[in-house]
């Protein structure tokens, strides 16, 4: 995870883990048939962390804008921690292959949750699917920002502002919210 969070996919060979984790530079070859395999690998770990904070937000939010609130932050701070990884995933989403349709089920999640929300009563009126993609687009933004230093930090720190509280409360039917 580390070569892709520093060089992107290009960067991730299986040569380069192999070298990575101090084993031998062919080691890797007996785990993953090549590099797609290796780069599918990643893409569903990080899906796992997508998929658990899914379950936990609708395990233990009291309401559905609380869930879409506690995914949301999810996936924001996720973007803020990894900006390279968040933006694979992105990519990954527009293939036409099954890897794309499991990132895009698992996106699809926070349009199932505004969904609900809206139904009741909780948050703004609209299209879900655009208000899915303003928040995946504000993460995406966000990320770009933290990593380029210019949200008011030094690129790369783990500090850098969190927007979701901001987005939430825009799209929230009433304004402001109570904090939790």
């Amino acid at each position: 995870m580390r070569l892709l969070d520093t060089g992107g996919p290009a960067a991730v060979t299986l040569r380069a883990v192999g070298d990575a984790a101090g084993i031998s530079q062919s080691a890797p070859y007996r785990h993953y048939e090549d590099k797609r395999a290796l780069l599918e690998a990643m893409v569903r770990a990080n899906l796992d962390y997508f998929n658990s904070a899914l379950e936990k937000a609708e395990r233990e939010a009291r309401s559905p804008f609380a869930a879409l609130e506690q995914l949301v932050r999810a996936y924001f701070e996720f973007a803020r921690r990894f900006p390279v990884r968040y933006r694979f995933l992105l990519e990954i989403s527009r293939e036409d292959s099954p890897l794309g349709a499991e990132v895009r089920r698992a996106f699809g999640a926070v349009a199932a949750l505004v969904r609900t929300a809206q139904q009741a009563g909780e948050l703004k009126r609209g299209d879900a699917e655009q208000i899915s993609t303003l928040i995946f687009g504000a993460a995406y933004g966000m990320a770009n920002l933290a990593q380029h230093g210019l949200s008011g930090v030094a690129p790369g720190e783990a500090d850098a502002p969190d927007l979701a509280p901001l987005l939430l409360d825009l799209l929230a039917q009433t304004s402001p919210r109570p904090k939790a």
